[in-house]
């Protein structure tokens, strides 16, 4: 399946891509490397993370392909040209850049690409250390992927932050209820959560979260209702408007 492909490899990770890719493929195992670290150190990891693969598709099709084919993971195909990667246990597909003026709705900007590989690799750890990857809620994986990788201090064209920018300047924050039930609102105010409990609860709260919850009760984890929950996340978040807006 992957045949045609060149291979870069250095230590526990490997790039596959094809002619004409090099300097994404090193972009791309740079920013994998630096993720790898970051989150080894987060989570405490007593030992290496597991030898992890990324493949740099040329195209949406071949993106597809590989996601189904070769990850086991059923998408719409075509799939959505905001679609840009898809991990799996510990192979990673990825739009490559080269191919985002005909296949995607984004420009590539290296800063922000590396964000988005930290993201996916966010969501790769949460499944190598969760108890149950069916179970957590998806405001909760999102929102510790974009607060993780950094993704949340960016005002860039995958607009994680503008909209709590703008929510907070219209004193307008969704209630959690309505965020469970919204993709949308997943990726837009999930990460304040995983913020919030990280600054008020602690960051080995969320590691316990990461590890112990096996279903998908954040709350419960917390000793908190969703209500009393709410209400405290709601006045955190006012009270440190300026401080997100000027990070």
């Amino acid at each position: 399946m992957l045949d045609d492909y060149l291979l870069l490899h250095r230590g526990r990770i490997e790039v596959r891509y094809v002619h004409g890719d090099a300097p994404f493929a090193e972009e791309t195992l740079i920013a994998l490397e630096k993720a790898v670290s970051f989150l080894t150190r987060y989570f405490d990891l007593d030992t290496p993370f597991p030898p992890m693969r990324a493949i740099l598709a040329p195209t949406r099709n071949e993106f597809d392909r590989l996601v189904v084919e070769l990850l086991g993971v059923e998408i719409e195909r075509p799939s959505h040209p905001a679609r840009m990667a898809q991990p799996q246990r510990t192979d990673l597909v990825v739009l490559s850049p080269s191919a985002y003026e005909q296949h995607s709705v984004f420009e590539y900007r290296s800063d922000e690409y590396r964000r988005l590989l930290a993201h996916e690799v966010t969501h790769m750890f949460e499944e190598y250390l969760a108890p149950n990857m069916e179970t957590p809620p998806r405001w909760w994986s999102e929102g510790l992927a974009a607060y993780l990788s950094g993704q949340w201090q960016h005002g860039d064209q995958y607009k994680f932050r503008q909209p709590v920018l703008q929510g907070l300047k219209g004193r307008s924050i969704p209630d959690i209820q309505e965020i469970q039930t919204s993709l949308e609102l997943c990726y837009d105010w999930g990460w304040t959560i995983v913020m919030f409990i990280e600054k008020i609860y602690g960051r080995e709260t969320i590691l316990r979260i990461v590890h112990e919850c096996d279903n998908g009760d954040v709350f419960g984890m917390l000793g908190e209702n969703i209500d009393t929950f709410q209400g405290k996340w709601k006045e955190w978040l006012l009270e440190e408007s300026d401080a997100i807006k000027c990070t």
